[in-house]
């Protein structure tokens, strides 16, 4: 009941509906999994037995719907021809209503006969190593997208995407145990139902877990980089000369002296100021692409964008605690520079300058006071 209410109302969530709706469809794979064993134990395939092979499996649905929602929360679209990560699953399901539309009689036969020692095992293991593979696409995915943010996003830092972690680290021991179950099913001893409910649990875990997870962050948004389309657009703007060097400076394709006068600017106009500088807007602002501008910060600076709007935050508050150390107003001052949060410029100041941002403000305290005490013995 828990995954089912919760999958409902992901799906009518307004935010995110693109991944809601591919982690409503685990939740319902995971329901559904636990719904015959939940069904079983309540006596009902004793009372009415036509309900063996009621299409409810749909497993080989698991892994795929757990790698495209971390594509979708990542980067905002699925892969081209997503539906075909889900065609293994529509054949699983179609091969159980196929078989659940025949007589009980036929059904039984088949069962003894084929379903049980050649499809059962076969389906089961290709659900584990489907769901293997595609959690190790995702948890590469994540990484791919956690690197990104360090070089395109402004304030990475305070992007908080350990929900991605825990959800991809939930799957990952939810399939160790299933892998553990199922491989002493095979080579040891067979399970019954009984020796199973140890498992059962924790899908009813992970389905608590998940669906408490999933409707938590279900209005969370993370940045994802610009569509294919516009970023192919981007690349073919002409990439002008910046205006803070004579036109008569510069080679055709001086990338490097571009990218010294593209951070020139940035620091002369306070581009660096806006919490939500991206890669792309300001590739926007100095008119040229993406592509060019983090290559020419790269070759020339030797930092990427992100370690260089950071550092032109952190050269921002301590000029201002060197003309003005009596201030106490810390946060203000990070904010005021383009910081989101205090950990966040806690941790740049202790990076770009060797020490806390409250040491630096007693370093320039104590340097004024000597100043001043060395200025009235003149």
């Amino acid at each position: 009941m828990q995954g089912a209410i919760v999958a409902v109302l992901l799906v009518r969530a307004r935010r995110n509906r693109l991944a809601n709706r591919l982690i409503a469809g685990l939740l319902a794979v995971v329901t559904l999994r636990l719904a015959p064993f939940i069904a079983g134990y309540a006596g009902a395939y004793d009372a009415y037995p036509w309900l063996s092979f009621a299409p409810y499996n749909a497993g080989l649905a698991f892994g795929p719907l757990v790698f495209l929602a971390v594509v979708a929360r990542t980067s905002g679209v699925l892969p081209r021809r997503w539906w075909l990560h889900l065609l293994p699953a529509a054949c699983e399901l179609a091969y159980s209503a196929a078989i659940f539309i025949r007589p009980l009689a036929f059904k039984n036969a088949w069962d003894e006969a084929v379903q049980e020692p050649f499809v059962a095992p076969i389906e089961r293991w290709a659900i584990l190593v489907s769901a293997a593979i595609y959690t190790i696409v995702a948890w590469r995915r994540y990484r791919e997208y956690r690197r990104w943010l360090g070089g395109n996003v402004s304030f990475g830092a305070d992007v908080r995407t350990g929900d991605l972690a825990s959800f991809l680290i939930g799957v990952a021991a939810l399939l160790a145990l299933w892998t553990s179950f199922s491989a002493y099913d095979r080579f040891v001893a067979p399970l019954s139902y009984a020796s199973e409910f140890p498992l059962y649990v924790a899908f009813a875990a992970f389905t608590y877990a998940l669906a408490l997870a999933a409707w938590r962050n279900a209005d969370r948004s993370y940045p994802v980089p610009e569509p294919e389309a516009e970023r192919a657009a981007s690349v073919a703007i002409a990439v002008p000369i910046p205006i803070a060097v004579p036109v008569g400076t510069l080679a055709a394709h001086d990338a490097p002296t571009r990218g010294v006068a593209w951070l020139a600017r940035i620091r002369d106009e306070h581009l660096y100021r806006d919490p939500d500088l991206t890669l792309a807007s300001l590739a926007h602002t100095l008119g040229t692409n993406t592509t060019y501008l983090s290559s020419s910060l790269n070759e020339d600076v030797g930092e990427n964008f992100n370690a260089c709007i950071n550092r032109l935050r952190v050269e921002a508050v301590s000029r201002e605690l060197d003309a003005k150390p009596e201030t106490d107003d810390l946060l203000t001052l990070a904010l005021d520079s383009g910081f989101r949060s205090k950990a966040s410029f806690n941790r740049a100041f202790k990076t770009y300058t060797g020490t806390t941002p409250s040491a630096y403000r007693a370093a320039a305290r104590a340097e004024t006071g000597s100043q001043i005490l060395r200025s009235t013995e003149t």
